[in-house]
Protein backbone atom coordinates (compact mmCIF):
# COMPACT_ATOMS: atom_id res chain seq x y z
CA UNK A 1 0.00 0.00 0.00
CA UNK A 2 1.25 3.47 -0.87
CA UNK A 3 1.74 5.88 2.00
CA UNK A 4 3.43 9.14 2.83
CA UNK A 5 5.57 7.33 5.40
CA UNK A 6 7.15 5.25 2.63
CA UNK A 7 7.54 8.26 0.34
CA UNK A 8 9.54 10.08 3.03
CA UNK A 9 12.25 7.44 2.64
CA UNK A 10 12.73 8.21 -1.08
CA UNK A 11 15.97 10.14 -1.75
CA UNK A 12 14.09 12.76 -3.82
CA UNK A 13 11.34 13.40 -1.24
CA UNK A 14 12.79 16.57 0.31
CA UNK A 15 13.84 17.94 -3.08
CA UNK A 16 10.33 17.39 -4.40
CA UNK A 17 8.86 19.43 -1.54
CA UNK A 18 11.37 22.22 -2.19
CA UNK A 19 10.49 22.18 -5.89
CA UNK A 20 6.79 22.40 -5.05
CA UNK A 21 7.45 25.34 -2.70
CA UNK A 22 9.50 27.18 -5.33
CA UNK A 23 6.89 26.66 -8.03
CA UNK A 24 4.05 27.77 -5.74
CA UNK A 25 6.07 30.83 -4.72
CA UNK A 26 6.62 31.75 -8.37
CA UNK A 27 2.92 31.55 -9.27
CA UNK A 28 0.49 32.53 -6.50
CA UNK A 29 -2.52 31.43 -8.57
CA UNK A 30 -1.40 27.81 -8.97
CA UNK A 31 -1.46 24.85 -6.58
CA UNK A 32 1.38 22.37 -6.95
CA UNK A 33 0.91 18.70 -6.03
CA UNK A 34 3.54 16.16 -5.01
CA UNK A 35 2.72 12.56 -5.94
CA UNK A 36 4.24 9.20 -5.02
CA UNK A 37 3.73 6.00 -7.02
CA UNK A 38 5.79 3.66 -4.88
CA UNK A 39 8.95 4.18 -6.93
CA UNK A 40 9.20 7.84 -7.91
CA UNK A 41 8.14 11.24 -6.62
CA UNK A 42 6.47 13.66 -9.06
CA UNK A 43 5.77 17.40 -8.87
CA UNK A 44 2.92 18.68 -11.06
CA UNK A 45 0.38 21.44 -11.14
CA UNK A 46 -2.73 20.33 -9.30
CA UNK A 47 -4.89 20.69 -12.39
CA UNK A 48 -2.66 18.27 -14.36
CA UNK A 49 -3.50 14.58 -14.44
CA UNK A 50 -1.82 12.66 -11.62
CA UNK A 51 0.69 9.97 -12.53
CA UNK A 52 -0.89 6.52 -12.88
CA UNK A 53 -1.23 4.51 -9.66
CA UNK A 54 0.01 7.37 -7.48
CA UNK A 55 -1.16 9.11 -4.35
CA UNK A 56 -1.01 12.80 -3.58
CA UNK A 57 1.45 13.40 -0.76
CA UNK A 58 0.89 17.13 -0.41
CA UNK A 59 -0.27 20.30 -2.10
CA UNK A 60 1.77 23.52 -2.07
CA UNK A 61 0.03 26.86 -2.37
CA UNK A 62 1.13 30.45 -1.86
CA UNK A 63 -0.31 31.56 1.49
CA UNK A 64 0.78 35.20 1.43
CA UNK A 65 3.60 37.32 0.01
CA UNK A 66 6.19 35.61 2.23
CA UNK A 67 4.85 32.09 2.80
CA UNK A 68 3.93 28.86 1.01
CA UNK A 69 1.69 26.35 2.74
CA UNK A 70 2.31 22.62 2.32
CA UNK A 71 -0.91 20.69 3.04
CA UNK A 72 -0.54 17.01 3.87
CA UNK A 73 -3.13 14.31 4.52
CA UNK A 74 -4.70 14.31 7.96
CA UNK A 75 -5.14 18.09 8.08
CA UNK A 76 -1.42 18.61 8.74
CA UNK A 77 0.22 21.72 7.29
CA UNK A 78 3.66 23.24 7.22
CA UNK A 79 4.41 26.84 6.31
CA UNK A 80 7.63 27.70 4.50
CA UNK A 81 9.01 31.23 4.40
CA UNK A 82 10.05 32.26 0.89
Amino acid sequence: MLSEQKAVLHPAYNDSLLTAVRRAADDPTTCISVYWDGEAVFVRTSNAAPPPRSICICVAQRWDADTVQLRFAGARSEWVKI
